[in-house]
């Protein structure tokens, strides 16, 4: 059995599990936000039928941080567990 993508999917290939849609949600107990409640951003990944796209939301008050590559290392972290291609290196 093969686990994929539901973009590599080909019925050929038999035995397969298709992994079409993944979602992570982050949660900030003591980021920068003034009231001090969690905040969460969740960042998922689903392919439309086209390609596969990133929608990156967050709950009603946003998801407060003050350096930009707090950003950058939970994008970096969903991208590994969801096991996206990386396109520049044709993975």
């Amino acid at each position: 059995m093969k686990i994929q993508y539901a973009e590599d999917y080909d019925y050929k290939d038999g035995d397969v599990i298709v992994v079409d849609d993944v979602s992570v949600t982050y949660i900030s107990y003591d980021g920068d936000c003034v009231d001090k409640e969690p905040q969460t951003l969740t960042v998922s990944s689903k392919n439309n039928g086209t390609a596969r796209f990133l929608n990156i939301k967050t709950d009603k008050e946003g998801f407060s941080i003050s350096d930009l590559n707090d950003l950058k290392i939970i994008i970096e972290d969903f991208n590994n567990r969801a096991g996206l291609k990386d396109e520049k290196s044709n993975d």
